[in-house]
């Protein structure tokens, strides 16, 4: 695929991917297995941009059809166009800062949603676990800080976007509200009252982790990655 044409996105915005049906026609998992495995290990080490869309065909390992196929090979188009791409580390940023999403049930086989968060060092239900897990991460990553002597005084701060799990967080009040989530999600609880963890309002355009829920358009694609820290190497004005 060395010559095919780059796209600007690894996914595109309009396409939800699905199970196969009988009128479908089925690819060779083989070939489907040993591409999205390769796309792994490139989404879990240098290209965070492509998370999302790597984990949307990688549900499909088992009975790929040409329409998974097809995804597969966009993103392929989307690494073709970024090769030069890099993660930025600034030496000025030493305080840890997180946000944290959800897609609210985006999976359109079993309505399961996908959670994101992503943190930077130097509604419903659906938020309230993905909040709870980047706490978690907090933690572990507020310890691996002091273990290479970058003490965080201060609480680590998780940006979110929806006010209701913030307040369910923060405000007893509310507890009847979340009745139904299960008790290990109430851990954020616990964190933003022992003051390890500040939550923060963050208006939803501005959300980093949309790169790691949903699909986005180009120009807020690229928008955010920048943010994240996603930049081209070779860009001399991107380093600091």
């Amino acid at each position: 695929m060395s010559d095919a044409k780059a796209t600007k996105t690894p996914v595109n915005p309009g396409v939800k991917l699905s199970k196969g049906t009988e009128d479908s026609e089925y690819i060779d998992a083989d070939l489907y297995q040993s591409a999205v495995g390769k796309l792994l290990y490139l989404s879990t080490r240098t290209w965070p941009d492509i998370s999302f869309a790597v984990s949307s065909v990688a549900r499909y390992t088992a009975k790929p059809t040409s329409e998974h196929w097809k995804a597969v090979k966009h993103i392929f188009r989307y690494l073709i166009g970024t090769v030069n791409f890099g993660l930025l580390y600034s030496r000025t940023l030493s305080i840890c800062v997180g946000y944290s999403d959800s897609d609210w049930g985006g999976d359109l086989d079993d309505r399961k949603s996908t959670s994101g968060y992503v943190f930077q060092i130097g509604g419903g239900p659906a938020e309230y676990i993905a909040l709870t897990s980047a706490a978690q991460e907090a933690i572990w990553l507020r310890h691996l800080l002091s273990e290479i002597e970058q003490e965080q005084e201060k609480k680590i701060v998780i940006y979110e976007d929806n006010q209701l799990t913030i307040c369910l967080s923060k405000n007893p009040q509310f507890h009847g509200h979340g009745k139904h989530i299960a008790i290990k999600y109430h851990f954020i609880q616990d964190q933003v009252k022992d003051g390890t963890v500040e939550l923060n309002y963050c208006k939803t355009e501005e959300m980093l982790t949309d790169v790691f829920t949903k699909g986005l358009s180009g120009e807020r694609f690229h928008m955010l990655t920048n943010k994240i820290g996603v930049r081209k190497m070779d860009d001399s004005s991107s380093v600091q």
